[in-house]
Parts: structure tokens; C-alpha cells; sequence
């Protein structure tokens, strides 16, 4: 997960350079990265580029743009917005009548036909 660990180093490289209160010194960023990557990876989520390398840019973003401190990756995860739906549609419709379904409608319709005649 190459894409993973990139936007990751990306994200914690903005957010360095804000210089946050409690900002990791540059010389322990690379085990932050570490621990970082550990705990986002420890959770739940079949991580995925297609579905998930936007959100964790934006919730870099947004960690940017409202954190007065070095934020964990707790509050990272609270802020990622959610994967988008996926529509799922549902099976076709077997749209072929039965041979006993057929013969219930045609009966149905020449009983109607007849009432409508009389």
C-alpha cells in the first residue's frame, strides 16, 4: 500500500509545517510516521486508493485548517469524512410470466372483457 503510506508522509509533512504546539521535532518524524501508519492501519477499514486516498487528503486538510496542536491520529479519524455511497442496484426482474401466471391473466382479462361486453 505504497498510495497509503505516501498520502500519509504527505499529510504529516503539511502538517509539520504548520508548527503546531507539540509539533514532533524533524529528527522523530520518521517514527512518527511509524506510529502513525500502525494505528490508522490497526482500525477496521479495508483501505483502499480508489475509495479513500481523497478522504484522508481532506482530513489532512481539515486537521490543517482548525488544529491549534499536533493532532493524534484519534482526531484524524474523527474528522475523515465518509467513503461515498456506492448505488447499488438491485437484480433484474424476471420480467417472463410463468405458464401458470399466463393462463391466470388471460383468464383474468377475458372475464373482464366479458363484463365490460355485458
Amino acid at each position: 500500500m505504497v498510495w497509503f503510506k505516501d498520502s500519509i508522509i504527505s499529510g504529516l509533512q503539511m502538517l509539520m509545517a504548520l508548527r503546531l504546539r507539540n509539533t514532533p521535532s524533524a529528527e522523530t518524524m520518521q517514527a512518527v510516521a511509524k506510529v502513525w501508519m500502525a494505528a490508522l492501519s490497526s482500525r477496521p477499514i479495508n483501505w483502499s486508493e480508489e475509495h479513500d486516498a481523497e478522504r484522508i487528503r481532506k482530513a489532512f486538510t481539515e486537521l490543517a485548517a482548525t488544529s491549534t496542536h499536533w493532532p493524534s491520529p484519534s482526531e484524524f479519524m474523527a474528522v475523515m469524512p465518509p467513503r461515498k455511497e456506492t448505488l447499488k442496484l438491485s437484480p433484474p426482474v424476471d420480467r417472463e410470466m410463468s405458464p401458470k401466471t399466463r393462463e391466470m391473466v388471460t383468464n383474468l382479462l377475458n372475464r373482464m372483457r366479458k363484463n365490460v361486453t355485458q
